[in-house]
């Protein structure tokens, strides 16, 4: 929706631009004195990175544009990723505040029939912090070395274990900005690393009147969707151009606003495009092996919110019917009929249930509420057959208005939503694409709907769907199941005081060395071992970087591995083979744990992946030895299209690799006419007998198709001759 303010500040504009002027001259004065390292207030951002749900924070409110993709970005652990480039409220962006007949602060003779504001605006542009911003993290990353190299990662919050007390989440972001109609906004953003909580953040928010005058018929409006997101699966290998995940062609579904609906949730998923032959939903790709790669949901939930503005928060209450309206479309689509409209404002129309209203929920509906038409049950298999859908530019946000409230000053109001990815994991998504792709796959276990799985009764799927593909689209359909069981966690999060199980840290120090023996990986994790439910480690292991290959478990031990340092030796290894490894700390939820939810009970939690950076690879090496005619030269012939070499790993980088070396040898590189090409000196400190060759000349080319004469020489002037082939 567009930003709008019924209103004409000029006077308020010029007391704003010397309000800004003084800010300017007092950042100048500051940067004079405290160095250029400061910034506005209102211009500084966080990042929340614990989970699946990465997202970017504005201190004020407003858009963003961030970018998670450099170093660590680990596409087998299904991460979204929020741009923040519109207006959508994943970390609590982009509230619009409205109200009717309100009083210019500036001009107070001045009242204005109807003003909606978000966070910015012409007279406040850059918005208006009141508490800056503080971003902080119970752990940070382990000192890691990696083949004898210290890696040094920047971490995204302030590590202060201080902060946290009882609760458990593992981040938390807060900050407090000022609206426009004297309403203060104080924003918390909280994540978690524990297995089953991970999957979602949750957005903890407190409005206050501060200004002189009651805000009438005042409703709090946000929006949402999953367009402006990187998402990590789905990459590499990336899929053609015309099999790409296309997340603006979304079915989107409010569940909350029938009589009998137990929570609030909206959630939008991946819908066919009827544009192209056959049915794309979930969004498989048939040059990879049918794997699904927009299989996931993104939905957010409302947990908490006030039925009425409160003096003291113990008076507050949580009304299930608020919110109030809900609707879904692209703004400049959402059709409008001012004749009707008493306050002639389109957006104020939308935002108070108007657009609801003309295009309605079907069924039996709260009493009092007003809620919007479900796409995914309009009676078409056209995703964007609904008044305010379209194919031409699709940007359809999942919109929702809290209200109307009468909002006295000194009042406040508390709104709590949880904001997630969840769906088909990544094995089982690749698994029900294949078996599609070769007309094996049978229908999920235990479906509600025979039909539809756990889509609408009434979805309508494509028309020339095949039986292959309803199937698929069926297990596409469980993403619903996955979206209510984690909605379900946040709220019994939220009903708890923030303290379900808390996940054991990370290691302290991890050292992973690739030595001619194996890969030895060492740590240590002595604040695990302390905790009384600890239950062991794991270590996982993955081959190569591939979206296509997951993690598997080569080690996993009982509660008494406890040690002040561990190692483990990985001997089941190809030798130059890409490998990326994980280890974990592992927690027991208890059997009668009062504050894990039944669904965790029992249940094994582990320390969180994204705060050991696996962002190396190791090459296991391999023994040396002092026999020059026992050197081999692989791949011979080098083929870079050879899928092979895609199994083991050589996606990313190209290579000729050296086995059985001397620990100590010269490797003189020549064309077939005699030409220097490269001189290389493998001088191992674990004596291994491995040496990787980027195929990078002396003259920082990529060597060219041919056949090329290697020469090995030890120190002792011993010399041995060997050939190889590059074809391209």
């Amino acid at each position: 929706m567009i930003f709008e303010g019924v209103i004409d500040l000029k006077n308020y504009r010029e007391n704003n631009l010397r309000f800004n002027f003084s800010l300017i001259l007092l950042a100048i004065l500051c940067a004079g004195q405290f160095g250029f390292s400061q910034i506005q207030p209102e211009l500084a951002t966080a990042l929340i990175k614990m989970g699946h749900v990465w997202c970017g924070v504005t201190a004020n409110g407003d858009k963003g544009s961030f970018e998670y993709r450099a170093g660590f970005f680990p596409n087998d652990y299904d991460i979204i990723a929020i741009r923040g480039q519109e207006l959508d409220a994943w970390a609590g962006t982009g509230f619009r505040l409205a109200a009717t007949n309100w009083q210019d602060p500036v001009d107070p003779d001045s009242i204005h029939k109807v003003a909606i504001y978000g966070p910015t605006n012409d007279y406040m542009r850059t918005g208006k912090v009141i508490v800056p911003l503080t971003n902080y993290v119970r752990y940070t990353y382990p000192e890691q070395i990696i083949n004898f190299n210290p890696i040094n990662l920047e971490m995204f919050g302030t590590y202060d274990p201080s902060k946290f007390g009882e609760e458990t989440y593992d981040q938390i972001v807060e900050v407090t900005t000022q609206n426009i109609l004297g309403v203060n906004i104080h924003r918390k953003i909280l994540a978690w690393t524990q297995n089953y909580n991970d999957d979602y953040i949750i957005v903890d928010v407190t409005f206050t009147n501060v200004s002189e005058d009651t805000l009438h018929d005042f409703f709090i409006n946000m929006e949402s969707n999953g367009v402006n997101a990187f998402r990590s699966n789905g990459s590499n290998p990336s899929p053609p151009s015309n099999e790409r995940f296309n997340p603006t062609i979304v079915w989107q579904h409010y569940y909350g606003g029938r009589v009998g609906d137990s929570l609030r949730v909206f959630y939008e998923y991946s819908a066919d495009d009827p544009t192209i032959a056959g049915d794309n939903m979930g969004a498989p790709v048939t040059a990879q092996g049918g794997r699904l790669i927009g299989a996931k949901f993104c939905w957010y939930s409302i947990l908490h919110a006030s039925g009425q503005p409160y003096d003291d928060p113990a008076n507050d209450r949580d009304d299930f019917t608020q919110p109030k309206v809900t609707y879904i479309g692209t703004a400049t689509k959402i059709p409008y009929n001012d004749a009707s409209d008493e306050y002639g404002n389109k957006n104020y129309w939308a935002i108070r249930g108007g657009y609801s209203k003309y295009w309605p929920m079907i069924g039996d509906t709260i009493p009092g509420t007003f809620h919007g038409g479900n796409s995914d049950e309009c009676g078409s298999p056209d995703y964007s057959a609904f008044p305010a859908g379209t194919r031409s530019s699709p940007n359809s946000k999942m919109s929702c208005s809290f209200g109307p409230y009468t909002f006295a000053p000194g009042q406040e109001i508390h709104i709590v939503y949880a904001s997630g990815y969840s769906g088909l994991d990544l094995p089982t998504a690749q698994e029900v694409g294949k078996k599609w792709l070769n007309g094996t796959l049978e229908d999920p276990p235990n479906l509600p709907d025979s039909r539809t799985g756990y889509l609408p009764s009434n979805f309508v799927f494509p028309i020339d769907a095949t039986e292959m593909d309803l199937r698929k689209d069926r297990w596409v359909s469980t993403g619903v199941d996955s979206v209510m069981k984690s909605a379900r966690r946040a709220k019994w999060n939220f009903d708890n005081g923030y303290k379900i199980p808390q996940a054991p840290p990370p290691p302290t120090y991890l050292e992973i060395t690739g030595l001619g023996t194996g890969v030895e990986i060492k740590w240590r994790d002595p604040d695990a071992e302390a905790m009384p439910n600890f239950a062991g480690y794991r270590i996982m292991r993955r081959l190569s970087a591939m979206d296509t290959t997951f993690y598997q478990v080569i080690y996993d031990s009982g509660p008494d591995d406890k040690a002040t340092d561990h190692l483990y030796v990985d001997r089941d290894v190809l030798i130059g083979a890409q490998y990326y490894y994980y280890l974990q700390a592992k927690a027991r939820i208890a059997d009668d744990d009062p504050l894990a939810d039944a669904t965790t009970r029992g249940k094994i939690i582990y320390s969180s992946r994204v705060l050991v950076p696996n962002i190396n690879w190791i090459n296991p090496p391999h023994f040396s030895q002092t026999d020059l005619t026992k050197i081999r030269i692989v791949p011979n012939p080098y083929n870079i299209n050879d899928p092979l070499l895609a199994a083991q790993g050589w996606t990313d980088q190209r290579g000729i690799q050296f086995f059985n070396l001397p620990g100590k040898v010269t490797i003189k590189i020549f064309t077939e006419n005699g030409d220097l090409v490269q001189v290389l000196k493998h001088d191992s400190p674990v004596e291994a007998g491995y040496y990787f060759w980027d195929m990078i000349t002396l003259s920082q080319q990529v060597i060219s198709s041919g056949v090329y004469i290697v020469v090995f020489q030890k120190p002792n002037g011993e010399t041995a001759f060997q050939k190889f082939l590059v074809v391209r």
